[in-house]
């Protein structure tokens, strides 16, 4: 008899709970129209949408206006970029963040405009000391914690700093930190904040930008005026309720969830026992519910790659990843690792577990004792 899987990889998507599975069921089984049109289906079809959008902005504290559906929080961020900085512009960020947000700070450097490394301390913290003194006009593109390291951000600080500084428009990557907390988006002061729906247990294939009252958004996709001409092409209805119904359903349960990672981590922690027999580096903040994502753990090793790591303990019936999910194939050091101050070696060899809502007590224990079998193993057969 096959052994059960244990999935250890909720930062890159949870698993969507049965309840929501079924919603989305109905709404396709009842048939799904455009809600752009002008008949019956239609309009019940916008009426969907509407009260998607309109429970997403209670639970994140806003008016329904601000919010713009887009399919991946990769786009919403490139939307809010494409709203913010001009061509010429300044735009700061760090190596620590999300590939996709790297990917758009490249973009923006290869086209003309200045790009800005804020640098990260061992943990992965932003240097506000770091800040130049006049950021006159400049552009910020930002997480509030990390995907890969699991660390959060002392963003209340960072965003004091950043305006006494002058600093322009701030475009927030809220995609972990939605899962760790619930997030008021007023406190936060971003001038377009990304959310995802996979992270937080809702479908794949949608996303959503949130921006500050009265603050124009350019579209990437033109179309036919769709989300206020905000985002060409018609909504994903049925993903938009999906989505909305799991933040709801996460937001009500978010502490008991927290409390519940934390506890799950705690026994992981104790199974796994002294990481230094093992070979393995903690990378990211200490293991505190207020400076690292909760249920979040990752490390280093110079001794073996990553994808090797992931590919030995998938085989032993263990899901993680190598940092994100998102530098999963790659044999490139983890820039976030290097900006930290990590050695080549251990910033190629990345490894990240994250737990979720679904995972047991069982579940930790044992996967610590599978992976202290199958690190031993793989440094063993390392040659010196």
């Amino acid at each position: 008899m096959t052994p059960p899987r244990i999935f250890l990889d909720h930062a890159a998507g949870s698993p969507t709970p049965p309840e929501i599975v079924e919603l989305m069921s109905d709404l396709q089984r009842a048939g799904i129209g455009n809600p752009n049109g002008g008949h019956t289906e239609a309009r019940r079809a916008r009426a969907i949408l509407d009260d998607a959008r309109a429970s997403l902005a209670e639970d994140f504290g806003v008016e329904p206006r601000q919010i713009t559906f887009t399919a991946t929080a990769s786009e919403a961020l490139a939307l809010g970029l494409n709203s913010a900085v001009s061509p010429n512009g300044s735009l700061v960020t760090t190596a620590g963040e999300h590939r996709g947000s790297r990917a758009l700070a490249a973009r923006h450097a290869s086209s003309g405009g200045s790009v800005e490394l804020l640098d990260l301390d061992r943990l992965g913290v932003m240097q506000v000391a770091s800040l130049r003194a006049d950021l006159s006009g400049a552009v910020g593109l930002f997480a509030l914690a990390s995907g890969e390291v699991g660390t959060i951000q002392p963003w209340t600080t960072f965003a004091t700093a950043w305006r006494s500084s002058g600093g322009g428009a701030l475009v927030v990557d809220a995609v972990q930190a939605a899962y760790h907390r619930p997030l008021d988006v007023r406190t936060i002061g971003a001038s377009h904040l990304a959310v995802g729906s996979a992270k937080i247990g809702g479908p794949f294939g949608i996303a959503a930008l949130i921006s500050a009252p009265e603050t124009k958004v350019r579209p990437l996709v033109v179309g036919g005026g769709q989300e206020r001409g905000r985002r060409g092409g018609t909504e994903a209805v049925v993903l938009a309720a999906g989505f909305a119904a799991a933040y709801r359903a996460h937001r009500l349960r978010a502490e008991q969830t927290r409390q519940h990672l934390v506890a799950l981590t705690n026994v992981f922690d104790d199974a796994l026992g002294s990481l230094t027999s093992l070979g393995l580096v903690p990378t990211g903040a200490p293991f505190t519910s207020e400076t690292r994502l909760a249920g979040h753990r990752s490390y280093a090793v110079d001794w073996a790659l990553g994808d090797d790591l992931v590919a030995a303990l998938d085989h032993a019936g263990i899901a993680v990843s190598t940092g994100s999910a998102c530098i999963s194939g790659s044999r490139e050091p983890s820039e976030a690792l290097r900006a930290m101050g990590h050695t080549a070696g251990e910033s190629r060899g990345g490894l990240r577990l994250t737990f979720g809502r679904t995972s047991t007590i069982e579940e930790a224990r044992h996967a610590a004792s599978i992976m202290r079998v199958v690190l031993e193993r793989v440094r063993t057969a390392v040659p010196a």
